[in-house]
């Protein structure tokens, strides 16, 4: 079965507005669908940066507690890149969802004016 066949509901060999309408919605919902995976998936990603900055000072004091010096060292010398690069990703984050939330305001603000 194609595409089209898919489409063509109604099998008359045309596709009616209807059935264009139908398409429309189906590839909307599929627009929104993956909006919403990639924003759950930014959030969970922002999450674990955000949870491996709280978690590290308590990681090089267990490594410097059960006896691991050079590990404690090791773990301090490369803590200000990640901490570092941790909040870049947090800043990013924060940064695009306040950049979007003003644009989408802006859009629905303008969508509404138009009625």
């Amino acid at each position: 079965m194609t595409e089209f066949d898919k489409a063509d509901t109604n099998g008359d060999g045309v596709i009616q507005p209807d059935e264009w309408e139908k398409l429309r919605l189906e590839e909307r919902r599929l627009e929104i669908n993956d909006r919403d995976l990639k924003r759950d998936a930014e959030r969970r990603y922002t999450g674990f940066a955000l949870a491996g900055m709280l978690i590290y000072p308590f990681i090089i004091l267990l490594a410097s507690v059960l006896g691991f010096d050079k590990a404690a060292t090791l773990i301090t010398d490369i803590a200000s890149v990640y901490v570092i690069a941790a909040s870049g990703v947090v800043a990013a984050f924060m940064g695009f969802n306040a950049y979007s939330a003003k644009s989408d305001k802006k859009t629905s603000m303008s969508m509404e004016g138009e009625k």
